[in-house]
């Protein structure tokens, strides 16, 4: 049985099928699927980054809003991938840029794969503890490769 987070993304995703954004009131959907407004920060937070090609902005007062939008220019979003890049990265961050890139086709499951090792905890362990400094100047160079074949 899924969870009600799942289900949520599941309705997320459904709405957001055919259109490159949508607008979504957070206590309405909280009301929709009986649950807190924290449980749709939680998946909106989680499920809908930028590392996984979502821009999320909110507006706050009476009628707020959550404004999602899916990055369909993928230059566009290697930018913000690349701005990311800027000083250091852990493991699942590193993965999830690596996995957005392999679901908009820029790179190859085999190569999904050996960047994956290549940024590991493993592969990265040195003696100045630096490995999310060094991951994320490998996945910036990894990136800046990727946009010139775009």
């Amino acid at each position: 049985m899924a969870s009600r987070s799942d289900i949520i993304e599941r309705f997320i995703l459904d709405t957001l099928a055919e259109k490159t954004f949508i607008e979504l009131s957070r206590n309405d959907l909280a009301k929709f699927f009986s649950c807190a407004p924290s449980q749709i920060n939680y998946v909106l937070n989680t499920r809908f980054t930028i590392n996984n090609g979502y821009v999320i902005e909110s507006v706050r007062g009476g009628a707020g809003f959550i404004k999602l939008t899916k990055l369909t220019d993928s230059k566009t979003n290697l930018k913000n991938l690349l701005t990311l890049c800027s000083h250091s990265l852990n493991v699942i961050e590193g993965e999830q840029m690596l996995d957005n890139l392999l679901k908009r086709n820029l790179i190859s499951i085999t190569e999904n794969k050996l960047l994956k090792r290549a940024i590991s905890t493993k592969a990265l362990n040195n003696p100045l503890n630096m490995g999310e400094m060094l991951r994320a100047n490998i996945l910036k160079e990894i990136i800046i490769e990727v946009m010139k074949r775009s």
